[in-house]
């Protein structure tokens, strides 16, 4: 049996490298937890500013100009929309769903020599009565407005004609020909 004294240096050796182990390991637990507070503050920073290296500054301002790029295409393509709008309720060919409001139809009444001035006034010489519309609109929803906005207005007969290819429907058929169309165009 070892002695006291040889049991002592024994225990004294292994206290001496246990606290060499722990120094080091405490050395590199604050090394890595001063890492990682590097990394997180870094992480907050570039939140609110742009990082010190790196693309950042070149990929930022790339960003920015297809920003402003986006906005003015956005621009554009609204534009073309209401010209194509207009364009499309100017057109006296109908091709595809359309709605309009009609706000009168006479047998003995003819608008006919008012025509030029009366751009937006479509009259339709089919049947027996002249049938006298307004708007060409492919919006259902849109022509519901227009309608309450005329009727608001004192035509109080005003209503919604819907046609396909130029041929007048029920608006419940122009619906499903717009969603088969729609669908279609998917």
């Amino acid at each position: 049996m070892e002695t006291l004294a040889e049991e002592y240096q024994d225990l004294s050796k292994k206290n001496s490298a246990l606290r060499r182990y722990n120094k080091r390991l405490l050395f590199w637990m604050k090394i890595l937890g001063l890492l990682f507070v590097l990394c997180l503050s870094y992480i907050i920073y570039i939140e609110y500013f742009p990082p010190f290296f790196g693309r950042w500054p070149e990929l930022s301002q790339k960003y920015d100009n297809l920003q402003l790029e986006r906005e003015a295409l956005q621009e554009e393509i609204d534009s073309l929309n209401r010209v194509n709008s207009l364009l499309v309720e100017l057109s006296p060919y109908y091709t595809g769903v359309f709605f309009e409001v009609q706000i009168g139809a006479f047998e003995h009444f003819d608008l006919e020599k008012y025509r030029e001035g009366l751009a937006k006034l479509n009259i339709d010489y089919s049947g027996e009565l002249d049938q006298y519309t307004l708007g060409k609109f492919r919006d259902l929803d849109l022509a519901k407005d227009f309608v309450r906005d005329i009727r608001r207005m004192g035509i109080k007969d005003a209503f919604i004609v819907a046609k396909i290819d130029g041929k007048r429907v029920t608006v419940k058929e122009a619906q499903e020909e717009a969603r088969r169309l729609g669908e279609a165009n998917s």
